[in-house]
């Protein structure tokens, strides 16, 4: 992980392509980096009570290299990325391999081989990847990984990052780390520790010092190297002496090598395999998303957008073959392709090169690997796990909340005392919880109204709106918005329970659904209890513009009755309820004479009222014709005396836009009459419709031979504009 971020100042070099030794030199210094990781991880997993099989763990490490390192050159999205064996994979693989060991022993092996069944496991664990990696490519399902919560990957990595330090703590002491086998430490000759302790060092003080990074694991190495060899040397020890206490690694053969295909089935313990397979399960997970991970930071830092699917498939397919051919899991490694691509890789023989490196070492030179020191290795170890605690358990801290933080060690633990598939389950279901307890304290309630600040689109007369005015204290409402489930649905709940157990209890209650984008059947429960509350205060419930989903789930659920109603728009359950408070609160005199004459008694003196009506000219519409159009000349004003028409705004597509309706005791029209513009909108009668027509010759007529007449007029229309003026006013500040 110590490599992201010193890849991020990575710069292509001039030119658009390097030449083909160029190329060549920067895979066989990837090949030597890629030996000595190979052998770490080979040492990690065969360590404990498989250390006398850790020659067949080094050639399968190898090799892995061989294999999945050409593979990956030649199908990745990324030229110069280097694959082969990765720590967070090797680590859970070393917990199976060490559960598969630990398993036999209790079974006292039941005439089964634990070389077998383990290189067996390791096979099959590799193609189950490749298959399950390849599928989620072909399927361009790489992007579903990146659901996982932020904090369960870092709790895992940071569980990987302790994987790799007892694994290192097993490779130097034959024990599992727990706290009664920290003595052992004590007891360790200082050439089997020193040199991993000055490898460590040197990694992370020269991550943190060194400007070329390319020099970084080469220098670490190195120190170690020399620090072992010079101690052999100071202490007279010899190279067979060395490999005696077990400080080197074993010669190993080519010939050596088993194929799985090859192993005696007979030796093999399938059962014990087939109850390890969460685990494989564990590693494909992980090993996806450690791709997306490496795969990402190295396009960041190269300034490439990588094809992750491409990257996905091209593991998939490196994978299958590796385990066919016995070696291990391995993908695209993250500090491996930048330190190729700081060495002036560019295209894909480098990968390539890189696997011939490797190749040459098993076949030709396979005594150079009995010179390496595990003590230098296992320093590798430990620098990878320190880095990982560090970024994911330490500077986490200050990126993430104090409840998403605490589950990182809560992961770790699980993981350290259970295993990985156990820590990774738990911060899954962690994770799920706190989501859900922090997104229920998310109020789902985008605005709240009454029928004060909100009101349908229907212009009801100046009395009516005054009316709806003083009663509508009576009405409350909630535009909803989000994903609705238990605990949302329970705030929402909890809210309005508040809200009806006040004094001025409401009587009708208005929810919009029109911005929910879905709900799951867990609310219906909090639904049915909310109609219970309002069905015994008396209240009404009102639900708009539910989509069908919604609707279906909540009829199931039996939710509506005669004291439901359902609307498909918020504007149609508001016209509803108005027209409930109207009836409920006109009085008698003023409903039995309600219309055009009522509507205008209270503006006009008896005597301009007749006079007025002298100069209108009634109209009889049927339901659906036109009163006037758009771009129609503003010559008159209409005065509804019974029915109703709707303002509509033609749109492109032929449909129409409704804008407002207007019932009897309402004007139409003025506004173009008074500034002589044409209509700006179709004005069409909804049902048979009578109008007064009040022409502008009329009314100019009126202005020059009855003043009074005329300005009782204007005052009347100006109560009308201020009345709407009014409402919309209150209609933004609800919205606000």
């Amino acid at each position: 992980m110590r490599a992201t971020s010193a890849a991020a100042a990575v710069t292509p070099p001039a030119g658009p392509s390097a030449s083909l030794t160029a190329n060549i030199g920067a895979g066989l210094l990837s090949s030597v980096v890629m030996l000595c990781y190979a052998l770490s991880y080979a040492a990690l997993i065969f360590s404990g009570a498989l250390a006398p099989h850790l020659h067949s763990g080094v050639l399968v490490a190898l090799v892995s290299c061989v294999v999945v390192a050409p593979v990956i050159a030649l199908c990745s999205s990324i030229k110069f990325s280097i694959g082969g064996p990765d720590g967070n994979s090797a680590a859970i693989l070393a917990g199976m391999a060490a559960g598969i060991a630990a398993d036999m022993a209790l079974s006292a092996g039941a005439g089964h081989d634990l070389l077998a069944t383990l290189l067996a496991a390791l096979a099959l664990s590799s193609v189950a990847t490749g298959v399950l990696l390849y599928l989620l490519g072909a399927s361009k399902g790489s992007a579903l990984i990146q659901f996982l919560p932020f904090p369960v990957i870092g709790g895992y990595l940071a569980g990987t990052g302790y994987l790799l330090l007892s694994g290192a703590f097993r490779v130097l002491t034959g024990h599992g780390l727990h706290w009664s086998s920290l003595g052992v430490l004590l007891e360790l000759q200082w050439l089997a520790w020193l040199p991993a302790v000055v490898v460590c060092a040197a990694l992370l003080i020269g991550a943190r010092k060194l400007k070329r990074f390319t020099l970084v694991v080469p220098v670490g190495i190195g120190a170690g190297l020399l620090v072992f060899f010079a101690g052999m040397r100071l202490s007279g020890m010899t190279l067979d002496q060395a490999h005696h206490l077990g400080l080197l690694f074993e010669r190993v053969t080519v010939s050596s090598l088993q194929l799985p295909l090859t192993l005696p089935s007979e030796q093999i313990d399938w059962r014990l395999i087939v109850s390890h397979l969460p685990e494989f399960l564990a590693v494909a997970a992980v090993s996806a998303l450690t791709i997306l991970l490496n795969s990402a930071g190295a396009g960041l830092a190269c300034r490439l957008d990588p094809n992750l699917n491409q990257e996905m498939r091209a593991a998939g397919l490196a994978n299958v073959l590796s385990g066919l051919a016995g070696g291990m899991i391995g993908y695209q490694a993250l500090s491996r392709t930048m330190l190729n691509r700081r060495a002036g890789a560019t295209g894909r023989s480098s990968g390539i090169a890189a696997a011939a490196g490797c190749l040459v070492v098993v076949i030709v030179f396979p005594g150079l690997i009995g010179w390496m020191p595990k003590s230098v290795l296992v320093g590798l170890q430990l620098y990878i796990g320190i880095g990982l605690l560090e970024e994911w358990l330490v500077k986490s801290y200050r990126k993430l909340g104090r409840a998403e933080y605490l589950l990182i060690p809560l992961i770790v633990v699980v993981i350290a005392a259970y295993g990985v598939v156990s820590g990774i389950a738990l911060g899954i279901v962690a994770a799920c919880v706190l989501f859900v307890v922090k997104y229920g304290r998310i109020s789902v309630i985008r605005n709240q109204f009454d029928g004060r600040s909100r009101s349908s689109n229907v212009e009801r007369s100046i009395d009516d709106t005054a009316l709806l005015r003083e009663h509508g204290g009576l009405v409350v409402g909630a535009s909803l918005h989000g994903f609705l489930f238990f605990a949302t649905a329970n705030s929402i709940l909890r809210h309005l329970r508040a809200r009806l157990e006040t004094a001025d209890a409401p009587r009708y209650v208005v929810l919009d659904f029109r911005h929910i984008h879905g709900l799951d059947a867990s609310t219906s429960n909090s639904f049915l209890k909310l109609r219970q509350i309002c069905d015994g205060a008396g209240v009404r419930l009102v639900l708009t513009a539910l989509c069908a989903d919604a609707r279906k789930l909540l009829t199931r659920a039996g939710l509506f009755s005669e004291t439901v109603m359902e609307f498909d728009s918020l504007d149609a359950g508001l016209e509803w309820v108005e027209d409930r408070l109207l009836a409920r609160f006109r009085p008698a005199e003023a409903a039995r004479q309600s219309g055009l004459a009522a509507a205008l008694r209270a503006h006009f003196s008896d005597d301009a009222l007749a006079r007025l009506q002298a100069q209108l000219e009634p109209r009889l519409l049927a339901a659906g014709e036109l009163l006037f159009a758009r771009d129609d000349a503003g010559d008159a004003v209409y005065l509804i005396e019974q029915g109703r028409v709707t303002v509509s705004l033609p749109m492109p597509d032929r449909r129409a836009l409704r804008l407002r309706s207007f019932g009897a005791g309402t004007i139409v029209g003025e506004m173009a009459l008074y500034t002589q513009n044409p209509r700006s909108a179709d004005v069409r009668a909804d049902v048979p419709t009578l109008v007064q027509r009040l022409s502008l010759q009329a009314l100019h007529r009126m202005e020059a031979e009855d003043g009074d007449t005329a300005q009782q007029f204007h005052r009347f229309v100006v109560n009308v504009l201020a009345s709407r003026l009014t409402v919309a006013n209150e209609a933004v500040r609800a919205a606000y």
